[in-house]
Order: structure tokens, then C-alpha cells, then sequence
């Protein structure tokens, strides 16, 4: 919800505090680069003092800070609330992640895809209630929602939740660096390249569709909304097959169908009706990322450091989000074809996706 009123609220918020594109662009990057560093201290977080604390804690600084950041009246702080908002966004993940592998044990796969569901289904729900909040009352009302809701969900969290990981000392889960075995880092590569392609199709495929495949602004909201849809169904698809026939087997199995559509969808298909299609079959056949990589790596990671695994594949996925969409953009201007551009960034890593993947032994569960 709070990435979601960010980017429907990002117009408003560049008129009120005078920004630049490029000023009122750094305000994901400041919150993705400080989630990705955070997301790995999170995940060691998780592993020795609790899953619980971490959490709480994420929600705790993502209710400060964005709903801080709907009040504040300097851009300076604006910017540096949005620096803990994204220190409790880098918290949230890993420790969710570790709570549901604790969880379910047997169905990881389930557990992660649920998570993917959920924020695919709080990205909805953000971005209407933002619009309609700023349309009445303004951005800072609508940030200050979110962050109520957070505090909330805070609050339910304390209440609720029981953590039933075992704090850890230092002897028992190792050191961070024993948690960096070879699998672990295939892995975080892999989701590196996959969530590349997750945030580059994410945020430069609406303008395919309406510059290249001359769709209106409706047919490409339409056609972005069948995606999150995909991209949900697809997670949740997928994670159940995982706990079925294998993490691995499923990852890769999916990445490499999933490039040939990516290829289909922006090359040859042209007609809405055809490209609603071709993206809900893009969608759900590439939704392993980051879910099912996050409990690939919980499995293949030394004992007792199911949350630091958690932690380094969120925080590569976070990278991507950073890194990702300029690369494509790079590319775009380099070659002024959008259509390739979003073939190099998609299609192709995702055949190298699955074939790290592959390259990962998964231990029989």
C-alpha cells in the first residue's frame, strides 16, 4: 500500500515540494537502496533475537515514517522520512518470510507465495484508496492513512502473532559469513537477475503498450491490471506445485517457458485482446520471483538461518528494483527500439535465471 500511494501521489508531492523528475525519481530509489542493505541485517535480526522483533519493528518504522512524511512541510525531512520508511520496509520481508517457513515447515512453497499474494493484493487496494484519499483530500491525508494502517497492522502483529523460533546464540546459528554458502549465493544471483526482469517489466511495460502497441491509456491500465492479477495467481499457483514436485524443478521449469512468452508478448502480439492474453501467461509463469527463490534459499541454507537466507534474497530483489528499470533505459536510448529493449531485459534473463537455478542442489524435504 505504501509503494502504491507513493507512485499515485508522486505528481502532487513533485508540485508541493518543487522536484525534478530526477529529485522526485530518487524517492523509490532512496527507500529501495535502504531496504535492500536492511533487508540483510533484518534477516540475521531474525535468525538471533526473534522473528517477532524484527517484524514489529518494521511495521513500527514504516508507520513512523510515512505517516510522518504525509506532515512534514520541508523536502529535506520528506526525503529522510522516506529513508526510514524504507528501513521498515527492508524490515517487513525477511522476518515474514522466516515466520512463515516457521510456520509451514513442509509447504514453504505456499507459505512465500501467500506473502506475494497479499502484496500484490495491498498494491490494489494502495493504489485505489490513494486516489480517491488525494482526490478528496489530498496526498498528505492519504500518507497519513497508510501509516494508520500500518500502526494498526503493528498492533495486531504484537497482539496476535506468537513467535515460535527459538532466539539463537551466536554458536548456534554461526556467523553471517558461514550463512554465504555457494547455494545461497547462486541464489541471490539468480533472484538478482529474476527480479530484473520483475521491476523492468513492471515499470516500462506500460509504455510499450502505449507507444509500440498503440493501446490507449485505458486498454494499458487494463492490460497492467491482468498482470498483477497473473502475477498473483501465478505465485500462488507455482508455490503450491513447488511443495508438490520440487522448489527447484518448479522454478525452472516455469523460467524458461516464461522467456519464450516474454518474447511472443513484445514482439509479435499486437491486438489488445492479444496482448491481455499473452501478459496473463507472461504473468503467471514468472511469478517464482522472489517468493519462491526466498524459500529455495531457506531450505538450501545452514540450520538456524532460515531468516538471514530470507534477508540476502530480498535484498538482491530490492537491488534489482534500483538497478533494473535504469538499465532498461539505458538501453531504450541507446537503441531507440523499446521492443528490444524489453526482449534484452526480459527474455534473456530469464533463460539465465533458470539455468543458476538449476545449477542449485535443493535437499529432499
Amino acid at each position: 500500500m505504501m509503494v502504491a500511494t507513493l507512485g499515485i501521489a508522486l505528481p502532487e508531492i513533485r508540485q508541493t515540494f518543487l522536484l525534478t523528475e530526477l529529485q522526485a525519481g530518487s524517492l523509490f530509489s532512496v527507500m529501495m537502496l535502504i531496504a535492500a542493505v536492511t533487508s540483510v541485517v533484518a534477516g540475521r535480526l531474525a535468525d538471533r533475537i526473534g522473528r517477532k522483533t524484527v517484524l514489529i519493528t518494521g511495521l513500527s518504522l514504516l508507520a513512523l515514517g510515512f505517516g510522518c512524511a504525509g506532515v512534514t512541510g520541508h523536502p529535506v525531512l520528506f526525503f529522510l522520512l522516506l529513508a526510514v520508511t524504507g528501513i521498515g520496509y527492508g524490515f517487513t520481508p525477511p522476518s515474514l518470510y522466516a515466520i512463515m517457513s516457521d510456520l509451514l515447515p513442509n509447504r514453504r512453497g505456499l507459505g512465500a507465495s501467500l506473502v506475494s499474494v497479499t502484496y500484490g493484493i495491498g498494491g490494489a487496494i494502495g493504489a485505489v484508496l490513494a486516489s480517491r484519499v488525494t482526490a478528496a483530500f489530498g496526498w498528505r491525508t492519504a500518507f497519513v492513512a497508510v501509516g494508520v494502517i500500518a500502526a494498526a497492522d503493528m498492533l495486531l502483529q504484537l497482539l496476535w502473532i506468537r513467535d515460535t523460533h527459538r532466539r539463537r546464540t551466536a554458536a548456534q546459528s554461526g556467523s553471517f559469513r558461514d550463512a554465504l554458502t555457494l547455494p545461497i549465493l547462486i541464489l541471490a544471483l539468480a533472484e538478482f537477475i529474476g527480479g530484473s526482469v520483475f521491476w523492468a517489466s513492471a515499470a516500462w511495460t506500460p509504455t510499450l503498450l502505449r507507444t509500440a502497441k498503440h493501446l490507449s491509456l485505458q486498454e494499458a491500465g487494463w492490460v497492467m491490471g491482468i498482470l498483477s492479477v497473473a502475477n498473483m495467481t501465478g505465485s500462488f499457483t507455482l508455490g503450491n506445485l513447488s511443495d508438490l514436485f520440487g522448489r527447484r524443478r518448479v522454478i525452472a521449469l516455469s523460467a524458461f517457458p516464461a522467456a519464450a512468452a516474454a518474447f511472443v508478448l513484445f514482439y509479435w502480439l499486437q491486438s489488445p485482446v492479444a496482448l491481455a492474453i499473452g501478459i496473463a501467461v507472461f504473468g503467471v509463469i514468472k511469478a517464482s520471483v522472489p517468493a519462491l527463490v526466498v524459500a529455495l534459499a531457506q531450505e538450501a541454507a545452514p540450520a538456524g538461518n532460515a531468516g538471514t537466507a530470507s534477508g540476502i534474497i530480498m535484498a538482491l530483489h530490492y537491488f534489482a528494483g534500483v538497478v533494473a528499470p535504469l538499465i532498461a533505459a539505458q538501453i531504450i536510448a541507446a537503441t531507440g527500439d523499446i521492443v528490444l529493449a524489453m526482449i534484452l531485459t526480459t527474455a534473456l534473463p530469464l533463460v539465465l535465471y533458470g539455468c543458476l537455478i538449476s545449477a542449485v542442489r535443493e535437499r529432499n524435504r
